[in-house]
């Protein structure tokens, strides 16, 4: 019988690199927010080399199952966006 832990959640912060002149996404990563930290709703252009920086916070749910011969399965059950009052920057 497999041991199943439901109701996980991590909140973690989205950050999306895109360049405006080449229209092409130059990155994207997803980083943990942990206890303590925030992640606050961002967005920057930086007129230079045209990227344009943007940051959103995500709370992430899901469910973990561990089988009888030790192997893991992870499950995706929830996105949402994460409620982060301390950010006056109003998302569209």
């Amino acid at each position: 019988m497999p041991c199943v832990r439901p109701g996980l959640s991590q909140i973690v912060c989205l950050t999306i690199i895109y360049n405006v002149s080449s229209q092409k996404l130059k990155d994207s990563f997803i980083n943990c927010v942990n206890v303590g930290e925030v992640c606050n709703f961002e967005a920057s252009y930086n007129q230079t080399n045209t990227d344009l920086t943007i940051r959103v916070s995500f709370t992430l749910e899901g469910e973990v199952t561990f089988t009888d011969n030790f192997q893991s399965f992870c499950v995706t059950t929830g996105i949402d966006l994460a409620n982060n009052n301390s950010s006056n920057v109003p998302f569209f």
